[in-house]
Order: structure tokens, then sequence, then C-alpha cells
């Protein structure tokens, strides 16, 4: 996808609201894994650990496979002796095109695990400072390139295994996905209100604080506003302007051979994240991916493993 400010501002925003977090959670045994990470929750948001080289302190990410570059917060670059290089543009909400400095962490640490050389985008993020957990930066697909990714929401913990390593996901279906731009997407079925059902392509976001977020240009096409029982609306303001959401919920969603119910879903005129080579129905979120026990992310194989 052509940004990572947008699903980043949208998740800003609509978690706002909740700062709570939850206790850590001690390690669950993974003999094959290259490192387990605890992960605490910032509203709906996962967030990790990490250190920086050159620094003993603990930063905290959210991690999010809707973030296509990392971001760190721009006023720790001084603190952690990083320095600012070119500017480099991303892309926001309705594809306006933001320059922000970039800058490049010698060495990222993850618990046992590290990345050299991480490129990050030096962003003003004040809104996730001022919570009882201080947020330092976003991170995703940069991390999902280097690692199989497994979100254990059961059991609240991020698991890293190294490409290659032998792994059984016990139970879990296997989905493969396409990408737009970075970001993975898979087909899922939406039922409406009239019990009619629609077929789309969606974005995986497990940062998103939603069910579903539809595109605009897909509401428009299936006329879903006049199908959907509005619930109410919210005014979201982010570093360009504000933006009206609607709230509503439809009574089914299926992926693969699960069947959801009753899920929340949103949709602004402001919102458009198609794709170049094909259409993008919207983006799938917390509210739905907390309803499996784990969701693993096979990036290089483009593979997506859902256990029940």
């Amino acid at each position: 996808m052509r940004r990572s400010l947008l699903f980043i501002l949208l998740s800003c925003s609509l978690s706002m609201a909740v700062h709570a977090q939850s206790k850590r959670q001690p390690v669950k045994g993974e003999p094959d894994a290259a490192a387990v990470l605890p992960f605490r929750f910032y509203g709906n948001q996962i967030v990790i650990p990490a250190m920086v080289s050159g620094s003993s302190d603990t930063l905290h990410f959210i991690f999010d496979t809707g973030t296509e570059v990392t971001i760190l917060h721009y006023g720790l670059a001084k603190k952690l002796n990083i320095s600012a290089k070119q500017k480099a543009g991303v892309t926001a909400t309705n594809n306006l095109m933001l320059k922000v400095n970039t800058a490049t962490l010698n060495v990222l640490y993850l618990g046992k695990t590290k990345m050299p050389f991480v490129k990050v985008y030096l962003e003003n993020i004040p809104e996730f400072r001022n919570g009882p957990l201080v947020i330092d930066g976003f991170i995703g697909i940069d991390l999902l390139k280097q690692y199989v990714v497994k979100i254990d929401y059961a059991k609240q913990q991020l698991v890293l295994y190294t490409p290659g390593t032998s792994m059984e996901f016990a139970g879990a279906q296997v989905l493969p996905f396409k990408l737009n731009f970075r970001t993975p997407v898979i087909p899922a079925t939406i039922e409406l209100d009239d019990g009619q059902t629609l077929t789309g392509n969606y974005h995986v976001t497990t940062g998103g604080d939603y069910g579903l977020l539809f595109n605009w240009p897909y509401v428009q096409k299936n006329q879903l506003a006049d199908r959907m029982t509005t619930l109410g609306s919210e005014q979201v303001q982010d570093l360009l302007k504000t933006y009206d959401y609607v709230n509503s919920n439809i009574p089914g969603l299926s992926i693969g051979n699960r069947q959801l119910h009753k899920i929340p879903v949103s949709y602004c005129k402001d919102v458009n994240d198609d794709g170049q080579t094909m259409e993008i129905a919207g983006a799938i979120g917390y509210s739905v991916w907390k309803q499996f026990s784990a969701v693993i992310i096979n990036y290089r194989q483009n593979e997506l493993y859902l256990q029940p």
C-alpha cells in the first residue's frame, strides 16, 4: 500500500479514547521460536518491547500488520543519538502526501533477536506519549519480512520464527494472501441485513481499532450506506483534517471456513485505500482477529494461518 499513515493515524484516533493496558503475562514455551515477546494492549493495539543499539532504555512499539514503514517518535532521535537524513514521503488519508525525516537504527533488538539497519520514519505522535504506557513507535511489515510472526492472543505473546524453521500450527486453516503494495490482502464475505452476501478483498490490519473499515468507493458501488443501519457517528482528527466516520454492524463475516457474527463496521467518505491492481473493499481489524486464538503470518510464503 502507498502509505503507513492511513491506518496509523486512523488507529491512533480511534483508540485514543482508551488508554488501558493489561499486565504483563508470563512467557509461554515455544522451543522452536527465535524469540517470544510478551505483549501488552494499548486500547486494542498490541505493544511489544524493543531496544536500540547504544541505549539501555526499553522502547514500546505498536505492532500492526498494516504498518508498511517503521515509525519512531521524532523526539527520540536526539536522545538515541540518531541522525535524521533526507525527507521521504508517506501517503496519508485520501492519498495526501506528507514529507517526514528518516533515519537508520543500526540494530533494533526484539528479545533474543536483532534487526540490523532498520529505516525509520520520524513522526510526531504526541497523542501516544501522554498515557500510562508511552508509545515510541510503530512496526509491522519490516518485522514480517524478517520472521514468521505468530500473534498468540490466547497467551498474549508475539512469537517470532526464523523462516525455514519447522513449524506446526495445530488446527489452523491456511489462507493464501496477495499484497496490495506491502500489506497482506485476503478475500472475505460479508452478510448484510437483507441476507445478501458480498465477497471482496480486505487488508489484514491487526492494529486497526475496528471490525471492518470499508473503503468509500466500495460503499458507493454497493450502496452500503443505504443497506446498513447507522448506529452512530464520530469525528476523528488527524494531522491534516477532521474526518467523519459512520458506525454500523453487519450480521456476519466469513473468512475461509470460519463464520463470525455481528461484526462492527465503519466507513468514511475520505477513506479510499484502493489498490492499483485489485479492488479493495476495506480492512479487517482487531475486533475480528481477536476472535481467533492465534493469527500467524508467513509473509515470505504469502500465507495466513488462523487458529480457532
